[in-house]
């Protein structure tokens, strides 16, 4: 007889929600290895001592996790699954019949509330418990970066454009005397003409579309991949200018922990020869490869020419002498040096030297650097840095956006996209932080049982 399932609903139930999540539960593993109530400490500024109690920042903080957890961005979706699972439920100290916090109250606490510094100290309390646990070495780091999707699009930023056409008929038109009298024409501005995100910067690279995006930056440890320094910037900021403040950022936490700091890589992104004299001075070396433009080869390549540094001038490979010219206006540490014309002129290689009337040659005064850098990138260190920087660095955004699904901003502004990124960063570290303590548990459990088995029993001693 085929049997049909019916299900009355139950008014009272003999239950605990401490029975129906499973032992081995991600939230579980969660729970027992992170204590939140450090939570509570750092976020005592931001609440008063008096009035009635308000939403448990721990709580809010749990549910950020919850989030990137579960690939879940937009804080309505998030407020239905926290109301289906009784994991998460049992994961934020919610019954069966609590009712648990709306979208509204997670959005208003996110922005209004909890501060850019109060993420950042979650981020480094949870870097601290990988570094005690022997996580992160410190000695190598790989920095990298990434275009973050905000919450605008480019018909917010066109939108500006008829303005612009109306302001310059008024004052630049055909008819200059009578503009300032003579109303312009009407140019329709469309609705929705306020921008989304107003702090948002229209850029484009390779492998992006053109849009309005953030930078995110950050810097990953060789050992196990653990991020150790995380920012949001302009996205039409080049990379080169925010090296110094992530190296910073890093040696700054690093120190806290008695941890050197000794090397890094990077893309030419990162290159200047302002950021390699930097670094040089703070004693680090840097795996990245100054970019040079090579637009004559062969005899007459910029290699063959040779500077006298005693007498401040370049000499040709036919023993010309070049003299300094001027100082590059764009980079000041670039130093022009020109042949003679007549020098040139009666040159019989000239064809295979310039096109131009004389040769210029620029150098640098931070050229033995730029050498040396040169010299390093050739080297199997610089290709083991730059494959190891491929897998951790550029690894760990394909995870925060293909496995955490963090594609795009649903906040808006730099600080806001600031503590999403923190915490995405923060959530990767606790996911390795989960993964390679219970391998180093496991690990030891095998030497432990190897040792009573072979060592301990073998020599008759009671264990």
């Amino acid at each position: 007889m085929m049997g049909r399932k019916k299900f009355d609903m139950k008014q009272h139930h003999n239950l605990c929600l401490d029975d129906l999540v499973s032992p081995n539960d991600l939230y579980r593993k969660i729970e027992e290895t992170l204590d939140f109530g450090f939570i509570y400490d750092l976020a005592k500024e931001a609440y008063s001592h008096t009035g009635q109690p308000s939403f448990d920042p721990v709580v809010f903080f749990k549910i950020e996790l919850v989030g990137f957890l579960e690939g879940i961005h937009e804080d309505r979706a998030l407020e239905r699954r926290i109301k289906d699972s009784l994991a998460i439920r049992w994961f934020l100290g919610y019954d069966l019949d609590e009712v648990p916090p709306v979208h509204s109250t997670i959005s208003r606490t996110r922005k209004d509330r909890i501060s850019k510094v109060l993420y950042q100290a979650v981020f480094d309390h949870i870097l601290g418990i990988c570094i005690r646990r022997q996580l992160v070495k410190g000695h190598h780091q790989s920095i990298d970066s990434t275009l973050l999707k905000a919450n605008a699009s480019l018909e917010s930023l066109e939108v500006l454009q008829p303005r612009v056409l109306e302001h310059y008929d008024k004052t630049v038109g055909n008819n200059p005397s009578e503009s300032s009298n003579a109303p312009g024409p009407t140019v329709p501005i469309p609705s929705g003409s306020q921008r989304r995100d107003a702090e948002a910067k229209a850029t484009k690279k390779p492998g992006f579309s053109s849009d309005a995006y953030y930078k995110a930056s950050a810097s990953v440890d060789e050992a196990c991949g653990i991020i150790t320094h995380a920012q949001v910037d302009d996205a039409n900021k080049n990379d080169s200018e925010l090296l110094r403040p992530i190296v910073r950022g890093v040696k700054e936490r690093l120190s806290q922990h008695s941890l050197s700091f000794q090397s890094l890589a990077t893309d030419k992104g990162f290159y200047s020869a302002e950021n390699l004299k930097w670094l040089s001075d703070q004693m680090l070396t840097a795996y990245m490869t100054p970019r040079r433009l090579n637009a004559i080869e062969g005899d007459f390549a910029r290699e063959h020419f040779h500077y006298d540094k005693e007498n401040d001038r370049v000499i040709c490979p036919q023993g010309k002498t070049l003299r300094f010219r001027q100082i590059d206006h764009k980079l000041s540490h670039l130093r022009r040096y020109r042949a003679r014309e007549k020098d040139c002129r009666a040159c019989p290689k000239k064809f295979l030297c310039t096109q131009g009337k004389a040769r210029t040659i620029q150098f640098s005064i931070y050229e033995n650097l730029i050498v040396d850098a040169l010299k390093r990138s050739e080297s199997p260190e610089a290709k083991a840095a730059h494959r190891l920087r491929n897998i951790q660095a550029e690894g760990t955004f394909a995870h925060l956006k293909e496995v955490l699904k963090f594609h795009k901003l649903y906040c808006l502004g730099l600080q806001a996209a600031a503590k999403r990124f923190m915490m995405g960063c923060a959530v990767i570290n606790l996911k390795k932080l989960l993964r390679f303590w219970r391998h180093h548990c496991q690990l030891f459990c095998q030497t432990l049982r190897f040792f009573k088995e072979t060592i301990v029993n073998q020599g008759n001693f009671a264990f």
